[in-house]
């Protein structure tokens, strides 16, 4: 299955479910990003996102806490 990266626009042979872009007429779509722009940005894969989560793109910050 080959998608776009939401974020660089290259398209991806391994794309990764990131979020859910919604709409207010019809159905939304999955957002989807490559390897690169997922580790680069630290987003957050969709099927580790909270059970109450909207499906907007998140962030991992827990690597980056400083405590």
């Amino acid at each position: 299955m080959t998608e776009t990266c939401y974020l660089c626009g290259n398209e991806t042979d391994e794309p990764i479910a990131i979020g859910i872009a919604h709409a207010n007429s019809g159905p939304g779509r999955t957002v989807y990003a490559c390897s690169p722009c997922r580790l680069t940005k630290r987003l957050l894969p969709l099927d580790q996102h909270p059970a109450d989560s909207y499906g907007f793109p998140r962030f991992d910050y827990a690597d980056a806490a400083v405590h």
